[in-house]
């Protein structure tokens, strides 16, 4: 067996494992989300692209099997495995209801994913070699943000050096969006961009017009974010990649 499909064996394995606690722990999610429910948390339907990051996952070590080039196993080694375990044990720590833990696991995911996102630009790996994992960052760019909310719900944190939850929500909204547009310019894509517009029509649809303030930010960011992913798009058809 070739080392790329031994490496394709090993994801697929911690992908199982992965789905398989995703299974058996994820339906307490959502009510371990609702008993810590801050104003950035999207509505629950928000929450239904985990299906569709899953099935490009999977998709995308099947792609490994059949492919006849080893440079995405070779860049990536070890990180998948590491990324889909520490998203299963992520589910394991906030469905009980251990939410230090889960902001620590959360962060240690999206690192991950950071990773294997720059070995694979860095490596001139586009398509869909990459587009999973901008998927996937960018949802967890927002469930990391989210997340650290809830443990300061949990733990009746209603300020911060003067600043309600209200302005801290709107803050890392936009410095969210600025994470966002940073990456469609300087990586060309567009896509991780337009992630970020879903959880923020769930938050939206989720404090249905409570507070005019957000709702102006969130309408303002998403604008910006098409724009970003739009001139991403220009700016790689120019490029010819």
């Amino acid at each position: 067996m070739s080392s790329r499909k031994r490496w394709a064996a090993g994801y697929l394995i911690a992908f199982i494992v992965m789905i398989f606690l995703n299974y058996w722990s994820g339906t307490n999610v959502g009510s371990v989300a609702d008993a810590n429910q801050a104003i950035i948390q999207p509505a629950g339907f928000a929450f239904s692209i985990w299906g569709l990051i899953y099935v490009l996952l999977f998709a995308w070590i099947i792609k490994l099997f059949f492919s006849g080039d080893g440079s995405v196993t070779a860049r990536l080694t070890f990180w998948p495995v590491v990324n889909f375990l520490l998203n299963g044990v992520w589910i394991l720590v906030f469905t009980q209801q251990w939410l230090g833990a889960s902001v620590i696991v959360i962060l240690g995911l999206l690192y991950t994913l950071v990773k294997m996102y720059s070995a694979l630009t860095g490596g001139g790996h586009y398509g869909f070699d990459r587009l999973p994992f901008s998927v996937y960052m960018g949802w967890v760019t927002i469930a990391a943000i989210v997340n650290i909310f809830a443990l300061a719900v949990n733990n009746d944190v209603e300020t911060l050096i003067g600043l309600n939850e209200l302005s801290w929500t709107i803050i890392m909204l936009i410095f969210a969006a600025l994470a966002g547009i940073a990456v469609a310019l300087r990586f060309g894509d567009w896509l991780y961009p337009l992630v970020f517009i879903w959880p923020y029509f769930g938050i939206y649809v989720e404090n249905d017009n409570m507070y005019m303030s957000l709702d102006i930010t969130l309408l303002i960011t998403a604008l910006v974010l098409l724009a970003a992913a739009a001139m991403a798009v220009i700016r790689r058809s120019r490029r010819g990649t």
